[in-house]
């Protein structure tokens, strides 16, 4: 029996071994280790990506460094959507493949002594950078509350929620965008929102793209790619305590415990589109067009989405997942 169990354990750990083997090593660039992009770290830990036959390595780049990265070919996937699309408008041989939400994900986080937009008269408001999609969006919603983008100034403060916190904690600043995971923290520190971004309008957010060669070369491998990341989006909507179990170890996340990160889970998985996500409406197609390429770019009007977007593999994937009643 001993030797019958020895040779079954070798002949699993060779089959193992062969399957390892045969799997497509392939790598994927996120902008950063956040809750915006749990997703993939989910797909790797829960086993997805290995059910499609990938062997799949993030790493973390944004930005034109990540597009520069996939054109070159040292990664297959770019989580640099606006960068990338913006290079295709340029002319770069780049389309987006699927969008994780509908909506951004920000939330509007302001000191307790701002208790509706207009008493942001005469505030400064932290963004990311001046003129990029944070600022955008944040002087859309102070302008919907009867204020002008005059009222208010828009202060560049880079990617660090925390440092955005310490600045409206310490009245330098009186407002900021947040992702939800510093959200969460900023309300734990007295702070609070006054709006979610995301209902301003549809804005599919953190699209994905890959140049046209890998299109044309590997159409099954970016399904699949494709298949993995939206069963994990779903996942993560569906399992948020599991989600969050993963997130503690791969993600960066500063002072934010299990319970806070399962907490921001539900603010985040409210930009997704309904049912399976992954697919941008047609609305969130025109917008990306508008606001993420011909108003940054000043373009006398937007390219045409056929030339940005091949969207064939997350609609042919969601159809099947519909067919199939689960995606788990």
């Amino acid at each position: 029996m001993i030797a019958k169990f020895v040779r079954l354990t070798l002949l699993a750990a060779c089959l193992t071994a062969a399957n390892a083997a045969r799997a497509e090593m392939i790598r994927t660039a996120v902008p950063r280790a956040s809750l915006n992009y749990l997703s993939i770290y989910v797909a790797e830990a829960k086993g997805f990506f290995k059910d499609e036959g990938l062997e799949n390595q993030t790493i973390v780049i944004g930005g034109p460094a990540a597009i520069a990265a996939l054109v070159s070919g040292n990664v297959d996937f770019s989580g640099a959507g606006g960068s990338g699309l913006r290079a295709a408008a340029k002319g770069a041989e780049l389309k987006a493949i699927m969008y994780q939400t509908e909506k951004v994900t920000w939330y509007f986080v302001v000191h307790p002594s701002i208790k509706q937009v207009s008493d942001l008269k005469g505030q400064k408001i932290g963004v990311g950078l001046i003129g990029d999609s944070e600022d955008r969006f944040s002087t859309m919603f102070v302008e919907r509350g009867g204020l002008s983008a005059k009222d208010i100034t828009r202060i560049p403060m880079g990617t660090s929620s925390g440092a955005r916190i310490a600045a409206i904690k310490s009245g330098s600043l009186q407002a900021a965008v947040l992702d939800p995971g510093g959200m969460i923290v900023a309300e734990k520190e007295g702070l609070h929102s006054l709006g979610f971004l995301g209902d301003l309008f549809p804005l599919p957010f953190q699209g994905y793209v890959v140049t046209d060669k890998k299109i044309a070369e590997n159409p099954a491998q970016i399904r699949r790619w494709v298949r993995a990341m939206m069963r994990a989006l779903m996942f993560l909507r569906d399992r948020p305590e599991e989600s969050a179990a993963i997130g503690l170890k791969k993600l960066q996340l500063g002072n934010i415990n299990r319970a806070m990160l399962i907490d921001a889970t539900k603010p985040y998985t409210r930009a997704f589109a309904p049912g399976i996500p992954g697919v941008p409406s047609a609305q969130g197609i025109k917008n990306i067009l508008e606001y993420e390429i011909r108003e940054p770019m000043k373009m006398a009007e937007a390219p045409p989405a056929q030339r940005m977007l091949d969207l064939r593999f997350v609609q042919e994937v969601k159809k099947e997942l519909e067919q199939k009643g689960s995606g788990k």
